[in-house]
């Protein structure tokens, strides 16, 4: 009888030791963790995988390898809901691990701490699963063995056994924060040890000015995001826009004035690029319009905007389109140059003049500013060539334009190349 009532009381004691070993954030904890479904270039499934919030918004980790060759993914919540994988914002393909943002359909999801610090060796580490389920099912162990990556970063080693599909689900500390992503098991000691990437380090990929080479990234068709500094963003835009196609260097142009709204370059960009799509829809043209108004009132130096609404202007007039649009005359573009000028009287600016007003066939005035600019410190063959271009065409005389061409000439690199062999055979034509 004593035998009968014992052990109930055993099997009491031991439910209830094992879930006072399950710690009380890991409820909590457990609803970041999500489900992860990757499509390639005919939309077919890929990969399937697992990853985590690390921010409400929607900044995420996961591994490399589940999005590599992906055109596009979508993460499943532990409740459920869908969310498309909206941008990558850097991975490391040796350390297999991976940034990205989530376009989440709530104003906030639950996300996990990243721990600043390293656990220490024999520390206390566990494995949140992805779950649909209410019940709480995690992984536990301990840190065999703490490496250093890059410098400041972790790699660890740890004394749990890992479950199947639980590849890149978050390593806990026991305080509830995320300091591992799981990676997979190899070798003979799969049974009692299992490996993981510091979250820190996945938590510090990101995109530079000269990600647009970089070939882990080249191999995920996702759009990626743009660098975190502004310097850095607009040589990724600079570089960007002779490698993207058309749709998706407009989108990188709207993430960087979402990113940046106070930089006046990213409406300037914008609006180039709006122009050169209105030759067969005017509509473009109203677009750059209200980019270069919005450039207008957050430029710093707005003579900068007004040179590059002339510069814009006088190219659409160079093109010599059908049918104007609205005020986009050569007087107009003088206007917004001279207004930059007034500002600040660049030598580049005093050019555009002088080019402007030599559209016009305004030769004194044209003659005048590129004298300006000869006497500055960006003169060249080519503005001294157009100085003697306008010259001539003036009807002045033959020994100053011949003069003109011998300053061209001497300011040219020995030898000659071919870039400026075009102004010899004009001096001696």
């Amino acid at each position: 009888m004593k035998k009968i009532l014992i052990l109930p009381l055993l099997f009491f004691f031991l439910i209830q030791g094992s879930m006072a070993q399950t710690p009380k954030w890991v409820e909590k904890a457990k609803r970041a963790v999500f489900s992860v479904v990757t499509y390639d270039k005919n939309d077919k499934m890929l990969n399937t995988g697992n990853g985590f919030f690390v921010s409400e918004d929607g900044l995420a980790l996961s591994d490399y390898t589940l999005f590599k060759g992906a055109e596009r993914a979508v993460v499943i919540t532990s409740e459920g809901k869908q969310m498309p994988v909206s941008l990558i914002l850097g991975a490391n393909d040796m350390y297999d691990v991976i940034k990205f943002r989530v376009a989440i359909t709530e104003k906030k999801v639950p996300a996990l701490i990243v721990a600043k610090t390293a656990p220490a060796v024999g520390a206390d580490a566990w494995m949140l699963p992805y779950s649909t389920q209410k019940s709480i099912a995690c992984v536990t162990g301990k840190v065999k063995e703490v490496s250093k990556v890059a410098g400041e970063y972790h790699y660890y080693t740890l004394g749990m056994q890992m479950k199947d599909k639980m590849v890149s689900c978050p390593v806990m500390n026991a305080e509830g924060q995320v300091f591992g992503i799981a990676q997979k098991s190899s070798g003979i000691d799969t049974v009692t040890t299992c490996y993981a990437a510091g979250a820190a380090f996945a938590m510090a990929q990101k995109i530079s000015a000269l990600s647009l080479g970089d070939a882990a990234l080249k191999k995920i068709g996702i759009r990626k995001g743009l660098p975190e500094t502004e310097d850095q963003a607009l040589v990724y835009l600079f570089m960007a826009s002779s490698s993207l196609s058309g749709d998706d260097y407009e989108k990188l142009l709207d993430d960087f004035i979402r990113q940046f709204p106070a930089n006046a370059d990213g409406y300037l960009r914008r609006a180039n690029y709006y122009a050169a799509k209105g030759k067969d829809d005017q509509t473009w043209y109203d677009k750059a319009v209200a980019d270069f108004n919005q450039a207008l009132k957050v430029a710093q130096k707005k003579d900068d905007v007004y040179y590059n609404i002339g510069k814009l202007m006088y190219a659409y007039q160079l093109s010599k389109p059908e049918k104007t649009y609205k005020d986009w005359t050569y007087d107009t573009a003088l206007q917004n140059v001279r207004q930059a000028i007034a500002i600040d009287p660049l030598p580049i600016y005093i050019q555009m003049e002088g080019d402007i007003l030599f559209a016009q066939q305004d030769y004194a005035g044209a003659l005048a500013a590129y004298e300006k600019v000869n006497a500055s410190n960006i003169a060249s063959p080519a503005t001294f060539f157009s100085a003697a271009k306008t010259k001539e065409l003036a009807k002045g005389d033959p020994k100053e334009v011949v003069a003109l061409m011998d300053s061209c000439i001497a300011r040219c690199p020995q030898p000659i190349t071919a870039d400026f062999a075009p102004y010899c055979w004009n001096v001696h034509r």
